[in-house]
């Protein structure tokens, strides 16, 4: 199996308090079929990135969850068995399924929300994007034109929105976007790494050799 090498690159600015009011939820249950197998499962030699990402989370957060398509897949995975995992309430229907999934079963007001696939996540980015939070209805990272929905806190009140479109079968999360508040956080050439996807093998590839470059 390809690997993500070297977990220490993850940024590990630990806040001076957990934050109680969100829950973070990180995304594993999607079909990965550019990548060819479950990126829940990409790992170094010795870890999985998803329990990097969750482990990490848990520095700044005080509830942390997974939302995967099947809890079963990790049955036999080394490490999952104390970390809270959400079952996927509408299977095959993407990210927005995911957050609904994650809105409707939280006890807070606030979820973080990010793919199980950002190999850079960011706790200072997190911990910055979260004392910006106001009254918007969703918070997401922006840098230029791009918009990143899957590095983003969600309120509970933008979940009849997205139930809405599940049932009209439009599944892009942007499309919600015009019907609630969003405000954005305009990422510095700094921050932008954490919002790095690994989609591909060769994009794998390509940041496997980036992390010999620099050993």
């Amino acid at each position: 199996m390809l690997a993500v090498r070297e977990m220490g690159v993850i940024s590990f600015e630990k806040a001076s308090e957990k934050i109680k009011d969100v829950t973070a939820a990180v995304l594993c249950g999607g079909k990965s079929r550019r990548m060819g197998f479950d990126k829940a499962f990409l790992m170094d030699e010795q870890h999985y990135l998803l329990l990097e990402t969750s482990r990490s989370l848990k520095y700044l957060f005080e509830h942390v969850v997974l939302v995967s398509d099947t809890k079963s897949k990790f049955a036999g995975a080394e490490g999952f068995d104390n970390i809270d995992i959400l079952e996927d309430r509408y299977i095959h229907k993407g990210p927005i399924g995911g957050v609904s999934t994650a809105l409707e079963q939280i006890q807070t007001e606030y979820v973080f929300i990010m793919a199980c696939d950002m190999p850079l996540m960011n706790l200072g980015l997190i911990d910055r994007m979260y004392r910006k939070l106001g009254q918007e209805q969703i918070l997401l990272c922006s840098h230029g034109e791009k918009l990143e929905p899957l590095f983003a806190f969600y309120h509970k009140s933008c979940l009849p929105v997205f139930r809405k479109q599940i049932e009209e079968g439009e599944l892009k999360l942007r499309n919600a976007f015009s019907e609630l508040q969003v405000g954005t956080y305009c990422l510095n050439e700094a921050e932008i790494s954490a919002i790095t996807n690994l989609n591909t093998p060769e994009d794998v590839e390509r940041w496997n050799q980036n992390i010999s470059k620099n050993k």
